[in-house]
């Protein structure tokens, strides 16, 4: 139980970005991507189309005395 929520509190920082350009606004190709078909990323901002992403961790905040 402990481990699975230490293991979804890490996937909330997690965020995915665009292999050429960096750019956040990237989502997959369609909603049969990963049912039917490999995951296909599409970035709106440059165009890229592709199964690769980049997977950038946030920062923890921590709270400050």
């Amino acid at each position: 139980m402990f481990r699975k929520a230490r293991r979804q509190s890490s996937e909330d920082l997690r965020v995915e970005a665009c292999p050429r350009c960096g750019s956040l606004n990237i989502q997959l190709s369609s909603t049969l991507d990963v049912w039917l078909m490999p995951k296909q990323y599409v970035c709106r901002d440059c165009g890229y189309k592709g199964p690769i992403v980049l997977e950038l961790e946030k920062e923890k905040k921590e709270k400050g005395n």
